[in-house]
Parts: C-alpha cells; structure tokens; sequence
C-alpha cells in the first residue's frame, strides 16, 4: 500500500522552481565604481526562500515581488552573514544588487548587469 501511496504521489505535478544566472558588470562603493570580478550571481527558489550565491557565500532572502504582481522579481536579503541587501530582476533581463553591512563603518555596495533564467 505504501508503495502505491508513493507511486500516486510523484505522479502529481510538482512546482516550478525559479532561478537565474545573473552576471554583475560592475559594483559601486565609497563613491568609486569598478569591474566586479566575483563571478556569476546564483539565484535560486528554494520552497519560501531564495538562495543568493556569488564568490562562494551565499545568503537566503524573501520574494517580495514578482515580474506579475511588481513588474520585477524584488528579493530582501535579511541580516545574515555579515551583511543584508536586496537583488531586483527587470523583464529586460537587467539586474541589481545592494549589498549593506556594519562594522567599523556602515558600508553599501551596489552592482548591475544581466540574468538569464526561468523567470520568477
């Protein structure tokens, strides 16, 4: 019966899960601006929550918005890691970062470039 039970369920329809390869051009801070060399930006739906990855860190956010409801896929990065943030992915494909952390000093980061991926 058991088996039968497992059968019927991995014959339901599961969710599609969203993700993005995003690619940073380039990140702002302290008034300058330079060529982010980081690496690919991995953003990935993970049941509630977002999985942010760049550089070997990564950090979980909260959809806020999605291409439907806010013309852009807005994803809030609480405290965690050292840093919060929010990432915003335009229908164009165009993308943002801010990244913001404490310390001896409050710092912000931004960044732009590009997505590609299955949509959110």
């Amino acid at each position: 019966m058991k088996a039968a039970a497992l059968a019927v369920l991995a014959l339901l329809p599961a969710p599609a899960f969203a993700g993005y390869e995003c690619t940073a051009t380039q990140q702002c801070g302290g008034g300058t601006c330079e060529a982010y060399t980081g690496g690919p930006f991995l953003i990935e739906e993970s049941g509630d929550v977002w999985r942010v990855s760049t550089g070997g860190q990564s950090w979980e956010g909260y959809q806020t918005t999605t291409m439907d409801t806010g013309g852009e896929v807005s994803i809030v990065l609480p405290p965690q890691n050292g840093m919060s943030g929010l990432v915003s992915i335009f229908p164009s494909g165009e993308f943002l970062f801010t990244a913001h952390a404490g310390g001896q000093g409050a710092v912000a980061i931004t960044g732009s470039g590009s997505c590609a991926g299955d949509g959110g």
